[in-house]
């Protein structure tokens, strides 16, 4: 295992001796995990466009397959429980206030093919809210920067609410900590930017563009002429130590 994912799933005891029971439960969690809308979802969303790296952004245009296994699901599984435990306590909070303040899990339309779901929007302060549940060790560096992904993705939905005609004054990033308690919650957030919104999309525009330019869909080797950037490459589907096809990446910016 990387430092990279050691980091990020905190540790890893070491393997238990063979248990059928323990195997059969492993093998109906992933089994559900796979059929979540995530694993079908072809379309890229804004959680993909604001990627910093631009290759992987065309890997992922491209629809290239993975050359990594996927990743232990847990923490996307814990995630994604939480988000719906947190769409029911807005709702909550709705019906206590007896009016519409939070709006929870709203599609917004941030361009021509592009669309996405906003966990949550405060219409008292025109505010766009993204939920993160993290690790502890990622909770601490996001302390001090969420980082370009994160900060690009709320942008962007930031644009989706401005295109559904609804205010937008500021936009924040929720870091909910997955192994500790609700005091460590840490939210970061900002004056909401259009420009930002408006050059990740050129960045998008510009991938499109390139694809095209160095025809990668005849020639994948034409993938390299594609700026990368470092970015969390130990968990990008094409990062490799070893590259030994196009659509695999060192992951050293080059």
């Amino acid at each position: 295992m990387s430092e990279a994912t050691a980091e990020f799933f905190e540790s890893a005891p070491p393997p238990a001796a063979p248990d059928p029971l323990r195997d059969d439960l492993l093998a109906m969690i992933h089994a559900r995990d796979y059929v979540t809308p995530r694993h079908r979802q072809k379309a890229l969303g804004p959680s993909d466009v604001s990627h910093p790296c631009m290759r992987r952004l065309a890997y992922a245009m491209m629809d290239e397959p993975g050359s990594n296994p996927e990743w232990d699901p847990l923490p996307s599984i814990i995630g994604t429980a939480v988000h719906a435990w947190l769409e029911t306590a807005a709702r909550h909070a709705n019906t206590e206030l007896g009016r519409q303040r939070w709006m929870t899990e709203t599609k917004v339309q941030v361009a021509a093919g592009l669309t996405g779901s906003c966990d949550l929007y405060d219409r008292d302060t025109a505010t766009v809210i993204d939920w993160k549940v993290v690790g502890t060790p990622r909770l601490r560096k996001y302390r001090k920067d969420p980082g370009p992904a994160y900060k690009a993705q709320v942008f962007l939905y930031g644009r989706g609410f401005e295109n559904a005609d609804l205010p937008v004054n500021r936009v924040a990033i929720a870091f909910v900590p997955r192994g500790a308690t609700l005091h460590s919650l840490h939210v970061w957030s900002s004056d909401y930017d259009p420009k930002i919104a408006d050059w990740v999309l050129e960045r998008r525009n510009q991938a499109i563009a390139l694809l095209d330019d160095f025809d990668v869909a005849n020639s994948p080797d034409h993938y390299q002429w594609i700026p990368a950037s470092q970015h969390d490459c130990a968990f990008c589907p094409w990062y490799s130590t070893n590259p030994n096809s196009p659509t695999q990446c060192p992951g050293d910016g080059t």
